[in-house]
C-alpha cells in the first residue's frame, strides 16, 4: 500500500472511530443508562421489561448533525488547544526564521503559515494548523543548535506538512485522541475512588457526592464501551503521524535540494534532546513535533539567537556517515512517544540515499 492509500485508509479509520464515539456517548446516556435504570425498576413492578438496544435516542440526521459538529470543533479548538502555551505578542515580527519560512512558502506554493519564535532552551520545532491556516513554532534552542541549512531544512520539513495537508489532521487526532482518553479516565471514577480515594481531583469528590449513582452506572456500563476508543485512536495517530514525516522529509529534501542538511538536523536533535517527562495524555502532542519531544511553552520573541553559517557538505555527509555507523541511540526512545515517529536512523538513511541519488543524476 503506498504512502497516500495508506494515509487516506487511516484518516477513514479516525472519522469512523469518531463518529463511532459520538454515537456511543449518544446509546450510553440516552438509551443504555435509562434502559437500565428503568428496566430494572419496571422489572421488579411488573416483572417483564421491554428495551431496544439498537435504537438512537435521536434522528440520524441529528446525529449527522452532531457527528459534523464535533469534527467542525476538533478543528477549531485543537489548533487553539495545542497553541495555549505559547503567547504570541511580537506583532508581524520580520526575522531570519519569518524571511525563510516566507521563501520556503513561495518556493512550496502554499499560504505562509504565521511563525512564533519561543524563547526556549529545548530545541524543538513543530507545526499546527487548521483549515484556513497554519502556525509553525520553533524554539531559540533549536536556532543554537542548527546550522543556516539545517534550520532551512528542517522550517522546510514545517513547510512539506503544511503542503501535504496533513497539519490539520494531526492537530485534529491528537485532539480526539486527549478527549476520548480523558472520556474513558472520567468513566473510570468510581474504581479509582475505590483503589485510590487520595488522588481524585475536587471535582471527582463533587461528582461522587451529587451523582453517585451516576457515576456507579457509568464505571460498570460506559468505561468498557469507552475502553475501546483511546486505543484506536491511539493506533490511527501514531500510524498517521508516521507516515507523514516520511513524506515530510522527502518533500522537505526536494524543497531545498538538500537532503543531507536535514539529515544533519535530524542527527543533531536526536543527540540533543532527552527523553520526554509528561502526563500521558499531553504526550500525544509529541507526534506534531519533528522529532517526539515535550509541546513548547513560553513567550514568542523577537530576539534570535545568531544563525551559524552553513556547515561544509563534506564534514556534514562524514557525520552523518559516522553517526549511522556507531551504536548512539536516536534521541528519544520511551515506551510511549517512539512510536509516534519513525525511528531518526531510518529517516537518515532514507535522506542520504536521496543525496546519493542526486548526485548520481548531476
Amino acid at each position: 500500500m503506498n504512502l497516500r492509500l495508506r494515509i487516506c485508509a487511516v484518516l477513514g479509520v479516525f472519522v469512523s472511530v469518531t463518529a463511532a464515539f459520538v454515537l456511543a456517548l449518544l446509546w450510553t446516556y440516552g438509551v443504555l443508562l435509562p434502559g437500565v435504570v428503568g428496566g430494572t425498576i419496571v422489572y421488579l413492578q411488573y416483572g417483564a421489561v421491554e428495551f431496544d438496544p439498537l435504537r438512537l435516542p435521536v434522528s440520524w440526521t441529528t446525529a449527522l448533525v452532531l457527528i459534523g459538529g464535533f469534527l467542525a470543533a476538533q478543528t477549531y479548538y485543537g489548533y487553539r488547544r495545542v497553541l495555549s502555551g505559547t503567547r504570541g505578542d511580537a506583532g508581524d515580527a520580520d526575522h531570519a526564521v519569518a524571511r525563510t519560512v516566507r521563501r520556503l512558502a513561495m518556493t512550496a506554493d502554499v499560504p505562509e503559515p504565521d511563525v512564533r519564535v519561543v524563547a526556549a532552551e529545548a530545541a524543538s520545532c513543530y507545526t499546527v494548523g487548521r483549515l484556513t491556516d497554519a502556525t509553525i513554532v520553533v524554539t531559540t534552542g533549536l536556532v543554537e543548535a542548527l546550522d543556516a541549512d539545517e534550520l532551512e531544512a528542517v522550517l522546510a520539513h514545517e513547510i512539506a506538512h503544511v503542503a501535504n495537508r496533513d497539519v490539520t489532521l494531526m492537530t485534529i487526532t491528537t485532539l480526539f485522541l486527549e478527549i476520548a482518553d480523558r472520556a474513558y479516565h472520567a468513566a473510570l471514577l468510581a474504581r479509582r475512588a475505590l483503589s485510590d480515594p487520595g488522588e481524585l481531583s475536587d471535582g471527582g469528590r463533587i461528582a461522587l457526592y451529587w451523582f453517585l449513582p451516576l457515576v456507579v452506572l457509568t464505571s460498570v456500563f460506559v468505561a468498557p464501551i469507552f475502553w475501546v476508543f483511546p486505543t484506536i485512536a491511539d493506533w490511527a495517530t501514531r500510524t498517521l503521524s508516521q507516515s507523514r514525516e516520511f513524506a515530510a522529509d522527502a518533500a522537505a529534501a526536494r524543497i531545498t535540494g538538500t537532503p543531507m542538511a536535514l539529515a544533519s538536523a535530524l542527527v543533531t536533535l536526536a543527540e540533543t534532546t532527552g527523553t520526554p517527562e509528561t502526563d500521558l495524555r499531553t504526550a500525544k502532542i509529541r507526534a506534531l513535533c519533528i522529532i517526539p519531544t515535550d509541546p513548547v511553552t513560553g513567550d514568542e520573541t523577537t530576539s534570535l539567537p545568531e544563525i551559524r553559517r552553513p556547515g561544509d557538505e563534506t564534514n556534514r555527509r562524514a557525520n552523518v556517515t559516522s553517526w549511522l555507523e556507531a551504536t548512539t541511540p536516536s534521541g528519544p526512545v520511551d515506551a510511549d512517544s517512539a512510536e509516534t515517529h519513525p525511528p531518526v536512523e531510518l529517516r537518515v538513511r532514507r535522506l542520504a540515499e536521496m543525496a546519493a541519488e542526486l548526485e548520481v543524476e548531476s
